[in-house]
């Protein structure tokens, strides 16, 4: 499969992937992991609201562009190649699920304000072990929108000004947007292994909640499918850099008088990875075409992109520090802050052992729904 990208689609890479070469660069990152700077948070935060990265799924009436999801999976893939703070990502989609509301008062105070960098909001939609779907929810919802349970690990919690949880109401899961700094928010700091992002373990304790409107059933999955599909694009983005660095080492690198990137062993490694990376990079890009034109298998080959693409982080994680030698193993070194970016990826939204099953269900046609996994 090759699903290429339009003109304006591939204008926009480039000038995310531009603008994120001049500002940020790989030794801004590594000061940023050795010692966290709210001041780079809150540079890339005003930087995307100034150049349209939140709102690139938002309708235009509300301040964002009223792009499609491939659209967004581009920027979102330029911020995997560089290693961007994990908080932009966080922001960008809390805006996509906003869009999602039907209600054009609703949108009006909550996401314009988001799209303009006024607020900042993060997601929470899945309790501690639960499962990706959901089963996976934790938190409920009283008649009065009034929310409580735990809302699990939340990527840049203690940095949103509101969050958006997923809770069990009457009607089936919703997404409600909570204020962050509500009494009944407790939230406790957690390191996790990719330090690009910062998280808190998050409870709630009757806590008013605004039920995001849908216009009808089921858009909570749907939701969740989305933003699985973009971790995987963070990833293919964090893969090919991973992936450029490397190349660069062993063609630098000599060991008995050649280049060790001229060794048949490597080059056969290399060979395969690169196939892998290009054939799921058109995949990721076929499957946010499918979720924009509401192909019936998007939800499918969410799944199997998924999958396949935290396969791939794993071997690409795995090449590029063993590929550097002892070399790939110092704090000095970026290998380690790819290694540890790529295993979040591949976690996050679910890897191989929670799609698979799913993906197993829909070839022999069986109507069930995995619950299984715990990662």
């Amino acid at each position: 499969m090759d699903f290429g990208l339009t003109d304006e689609q591939v204008a926009m890479g480039v000038a995310v992937r531009g603008w994120l070469a001049a500002h940020l660069g790989t030794a801004r990152v590594h000061a940023y992991v050795d010692e966290t700077s709210a001041a780079v948070d809150t540079e890339l935060h005003h930087a995307a609201a100034d150049l349209g990265w939140l709102g690139v799924t938002a309708p235009v009436t509300d301040g964002g562009l009223g792009l499609g999801l491939l659209d967004l999976a581009v920027v979102v893939e330029a911020l995997g190649a560089a290693l961007a703070p994990a908080g932009v990502w966080a922001a960008i989609a809390a805006c996509d699920v906003l869009a999602t509301s039907a209600d054009a008062e609703q949108r009006r105070r909550w996401l314009a304000p988001m799209i303009a960098g006024d607020l900042v909001g993060a997601t929470a939609l899945r309790a501690p072990g639960g499962s990706w779907d959901s089963a996976g929810v934790a938190v409920t919802a009283t008649a009065d929108d009034l929310l409580t349970g735990d809302a699990g690990v939340v990527e840049h919690a203690t940095r949103a000004d509101v969050l958006l949880v997923a809770a069990l109401s009457a009607t089936g899961v919703r997404i409600f947007v909570v204020d962050a700094r509500h009494p009944g928010v407790s939230m406790r700091a957690v390191e996790p292994v990719d330090r690009t992002t910062h998280a808190a373990r998050v409870t709630l304790t009757g806590v008013t909640g605004d039920a995001v409107r849908w216009p009808q059933d089921g858009v909570f999955e749907r939701v969740v499918g989305r933003l699985t599909l973009l971790v995987a694009a963070d990833l293919i983005g964090a893969a090919d850099s991973a992936m450029r660095i490397t190349l660069a080492h062993l063609r630098q690198r000599r060991q008995f008088g050649r280049a060790i990137g001229g060794f048949q062993a490597i080059q056969h490694e290399l060979a395969e990875l690169y196939v892998e990376l290009t054939t799921i990079t058109d995949a990721v890009r076929y499957t946010a075409h499918s979720h924009d034109t509401g192909n019936a298998d998007a939800a499918l080959m969410t799944s199997v992109v998924k999958s396949r693409a935290a396969d791939l982080a794993f071997r690409m994680a795995a090449a590029t520090v063993q590929f550097h030698g002892a070399l790939g193993f110092t704090w000095e070194h970026s290998a380690h802050l790819f290694f540890k970016r790529l295993h979040r990826d591949a976690y996050a939204f679910g890897d191989a052992g929670w799609h698979d099953p799913v993906i197993a269900a829909a070839a022999v046609g069986a109507e069930t729904t995995y619950t299984g996994g715990t990662r």
